[in-house]
């Protein structure tokens, strides 16, 4: 998926478009389970703030981030 820095676009765009970029669907508004994560934390809080922005209102952030999951083991 997309960096923090092109979220806002990535999450802007039209369905097709999306698809072809990041060979993914694009998120709809009403998902419950869009879950962001990062290495510490610090980005995925920023990019689930910015998607609630946007109206994606089901937007998490997984706050242990990917250090928690990786010592869990996924």
């Amino acid at each position: 998926m997309a960096g923090v820095s092109e979220l806002e676009s990535a999450l802007q765009m039209e369905p097709a478009a999306f698809q072809a970029l990041y060979s993914a669907e694009k998120p709809k508004l009403e998902d419950e389970h869009l879950i962001f994560f990062c290495q510490m934390g610090k980005r995925g809080l920023q990019a689930m703030q910015l998607a609630r922005s946007l109206g994606y209102t089901g937007a998490r952030n997984y706050a242990g981030a990917y250090r928690e999951w990786l010592e869990k083991k996924g």
